[in-house]
């Protein structure tokens, strides 16, 4: 009876072991080739084989860093570089004409061949009346027949001027002015011979505030706030960086945000700096903000048939396919890897897969050629005997029980 359980045991083994080595030999092949009944995400993979020209497009790709984006506990986060920096800028922006407001300086002055006395230049208007902020100052000029008077824009938004009186001012422009004093003085039987220029600008204002990575220990930062004031010629965010003293520092991701009202424009310090960039105009209450974040080490995940591995890859050093391949305890150093199935997987939705046969040696050159990215994926085929060998290293036991059954040497 012992010799019948034995051989029909062993029988089945057997017939077990044969069916086994069917699968046993499969090599380990990409996930997506296989059927899963699982609710994971499916994504489409396109193969192609590795050449010099796959690997000249490849290298072409950004190099997305990742960055540490500030916050506190589960706000604190590794954002990409380009999610960051992506240009958002208004579709127009032109130096728009100044608009008067409370606080702004102007001058008039005007030619006359003679002078005449100060009370005909008052006009009935009292220098001394009016607030401190309306005050005015007159000089004149016998040799050149020239009165100068100035005047602020108080803040009932008007403008007294000796000679000309008070006249509306906020919310116009200078132009608007002089066509308003040309018809006064007319009508007043005077040449309308004057200059009028505003010779302080007060009412409109822009703001800065930097937040700068030191370059000594980007754990520090120098906190940096002032005014910009705008006057009728334009102040452009270029101008505004350059003023503040920020230069460009490879080492750090530098973002430049200009809010305005409710919206907040954004562009990076290396795309505002390049020459032919567009230019942006600010406005009255524009509030400038200039961040720096630190780069993190991108990722490089390493699967297949050898020890999973995450390998840091830095955006000045470019490691390449090859590097991570032939490194120390990398994964052709694996003598389980199979050399011939070497897959750089880059993208989502689809996946572009690039077959690499590294047994062959020229094509190990095309490894050379290509430079890792973050969130690449090397994925190294396994020999299909080291499968076999792990089996085959469970059954081997097995066969030891049955054979002892069967001599029935059971303790």
């Amino acid at each position: 009876m012992g010799k019948f359980i034995g051989r029909h045991f062993f029988g089945a083994t057997a017939l077990l072991f044969l069916v086994g080595c069917s699968q046993i030999v499969e090599p380990v092949v990409l996930p997506e080739l296989q059927k899963e009944a699982t609710d994971q995400e499916a994504f489409e993979i396109n193969l192609q084989a590795l050449s010099f020209d796959a690997a000249k497009s490849l290298n072409a790709a950004r190099y997305d860093r990742l960055v540490s984006k500030p916050g506190a506990a589960f706000s604190a986060d590794a954002v990409s570089e380009a999610s960051l920096s992506k240009p958002f800028l208004p579709s127009k922006s032109a130096n728009t004409p100044y608009m008067l407001g409370i606080g702004d300086e102007v001058a008039l002055v005007q030619y006359i061949d003679a002078l005449p006395t100060i009370g005909s230049i008052v006009n009935g208007v009292d220098p001394s009346q009016g607030t401190s902020s309306e005050r005015q100052n007159t000089t004149t000029s016998a040799s050149s027949n020239m009165i100068s008077t100035s005047g602020r824009v108080g803040t009932d938004g008007s403008l007294l001027l000796i000679g000309v009186g008070r006249l509306d001012a906020n919310g116009r422009q200078i132009s608007e002015l002089r066509d308003e004093i040309r018809t006064i003085l007319i009508r007043n039987g005077q040449a309308p011979n004057f200059q009028l220029e505003i010779e302080e600008f007060n009412s409109q204002k822009a703001y800065i505030t930097t937040d700068r990575l030191s370059r000594s220990s980007a754990s520090n930062a120098e906190n940096i706030s002032a005014v910009i004031p705008i006057t009728d010629r334009g102040v452009t965010l270029r101008e505004v960086i350059a003023t503040a003293g920020i230069d460009f520092d490879e080492s750090v991701l530098t973002i430049v945000r200009v809010k305005r009202d409710e919206t907040t424009y954004t562009i990076g310090l290396s795309d505002l700096l390049v020459k032919n960039s567009k230019e942006l105009y600010l406005k009255n209450q524009d509030h400038v903000f200039v961040q720096s974040f630190s780069y993190q080490p991108g990722k490089v995940f390493l699967l297949g048939g050898v020890k999973p591995q995450i390998i840091p890859i830095l955006p000045e050093s470019r490691q390449t396919l090859a590097e991570a391949l032939f490194a120390e305890g990398g994964p052709l150093a694996i003598a389980s890897a199979q050399r011939s199935a070497v897959y750089l997987l880059r993208g989502r939705n689809p996946v572009q897969a690039y077959h690499l046969d590294a047994q062959n040696p020229v094509r190990v050159l095309v490894a050379n050629e290509v430079e890792l990215r973050p969130n690449d994926i090397v994925f190294v085929s396994e020999q299909p005997i080291s499968t076999f060998n792990r089996t085959l290293a469970n059954i081997v036991p097995l066969r030891i029980l049955l054979r002892d059954i069967k001599n029935s040497d059971i303790p």
